[in-house]
């Protein structure tokens, strides 16, 4: 059990990607446009670990990733803010929010390289729902060992953090920057 679902706990590393990705999609610093893209980026990046993550803590009977990890619920919900952002006139920030939550399903699905008991089924919630899960918290602190792929995910969050602030951080309160 001790080697699942690793990203759940290196979270912040769904962030890193997101940016990463995006930083690498529109070819140089981020300051060209406003925050609300990059907050929108990073909530779509988090979000899925934020709704299924307490929610299998809370219901035991849900996996770690079910609900906000599935493929329906992910078009669902991009469906929805591009509906909403293209009505306003502010498609850019649905194509964030999009990227940063299909990054977020992208990265998780790096651990069904590097460990043996993970699966793709979980992207098919709620159609098949027997697969291989965190059930406990202390499953979840277990992963914190020192391990290359744990390595990996911390190297990749620090690269997307330095990045992201050599950018001038944006989607940070401007009050709060140098």
């Amino acid at each position: 059990m001790a080697w699942t679902v690793l990203s759940s706990v290196l979270f912040w590393v769904h962030a890193a990607v997101a940016y990463l990705v995006y930083r690498g999609i529109s070819g140089g610093p981020t300051d060209r446009c406003d925050d609300v893209p990059i907050f929108a980026l990073f909530g779509g990046a988090l979000l899925p670990d934020l709704v299924d993550k307490p929610l299998a803590f809370v219901l035991p009977s849900l996996p770690s990733r079910s609900v906000a990890h599935s493929v329906f619920t992910a078009a669902l919900v991009v469906l929805i803010v591009f509906y909403v952002t293209k009505h306003r006139d502010r498609w850019g920030v649905g194509a964030a929010y999009a990227l940063g939550y299909g990054s977020h399903l992208a990265a998780d699905l790096v651990d069904y390289l590097f460990v043996p008991e993970e699966t793709l089924l979980f992207l098919f919630w709620p159609v098949v729902t027997d697969y291989h899960h965190v059930e406990t918290v202390g499953d979840l602190l277990a992963l914190l060992s020192p391990t290359p792929y744990v390595l990996g995910q911390t190297v990749v969050t620090i690269l997307g953090l330095w990045l992201w602030m050599a950018d001038g951080m944006p989607g940070y309160p401007s009050t709060h920057r140098q």
